[in-house]
Formats: C-alpha cells, structure tokens, sequence
C-alpha cells in the first residue's frame, strides 16, 4: 500500500483551508508588495513595545524574502489542486518545522517578537491537520 493511500480518509477541505491561510503569505513573493508586508509586521511589532521600523533589506535579502513568497504561491497552488491527505501531513511536518525554525530565531538571534504570532499559526495550522491524519479512517 502507498504512503499517500493511508491518508485517503483525510477531508480535502482541511487540506484547501489551511491553503488559503497560507494564501495571506504572498505578500512576500513581489519586492513592493513585501515590503508593505514586512513594514507592517514591523508596526505590529512596534505596537508590541519592540522596534517599529523594518531593516532595509539588501538585494540578495529581499530576493530571499521573494523567493519565500513564490514557494509559499507554489505550495498555496498545489494543495488547492490536488487536496489529498498526504498534503495535510507534509504540510503538518512542514509547519512545525517553520514554527522551531522561528523559535529558535526569536529566542536565539533577537528576531523580532510579533513573530511568536507566526509560531502559533504554524502549530495552529499543523494540529488539525495531523490529527487528521493521525485519525483512523
């Protein structure tokens, strides 16, 4: 039996939800609109009592921060056409990942605190999903 048959059970619209929470991401894939992006995360942060003013982002930076978003447009794209389980579970992995991956930034490399935000949506999108999964059919 194939990996991706064990998760046959899983509803396609948890895997298209979850899609379009991420939809809100792509932002980041052009420079100007990425910039909106990042200066309004860095407002919220500054709402927070933290820095308010985005740093300027070097060519290779922002080409970087694009690059982010076009991944993030491809993986939106793919989830919304073909909504099967084994999406939910790559995206499930894939969101606690993300979510160390911020920790680890925020607490070890002074990231900036608004993105303990981003942690929780990640955990907060990766449990309904694996559960989902984890779920028997």
């Amino acid at each position: 039996m194939p990996l991706s048959a064990r998760f046959q059970h899983v509803s396609p619209a948890t895997v298209r939800f979850w899609a379009m929470v991420d939809s809100g991401v792509l932002a980041l894939a052009l420079p100007w609109t990425a910039t909106l992006f990042l200066g309004a995360l860095y407002w919220f942060n500054g709402l927070l009592g933290h820095e308010d003013q985005a740093p300027v982002f070097g060519t290779l930076q922002m080409f970087f921060v694009n690059l982010s978003g076009v991944m993030v447009g491809v993986w939106v794209a793919a989830r919304l056409l073909n909504p099967v389980g084994m999406m939910a579970l790559v995206d499930g992995i894939g969101r606690l990942l993300v979510a160390l991956l911020l920790v680890g930034y925020i607490l070890g490399a002074g990231a900036p605190p608004i993105l303990w935000f981003f942690v929780f949506t990640e955990v907060l999108g990766a449990i309904p999903q694996l559960r989902a999964c984890l779920r028997r059919p």
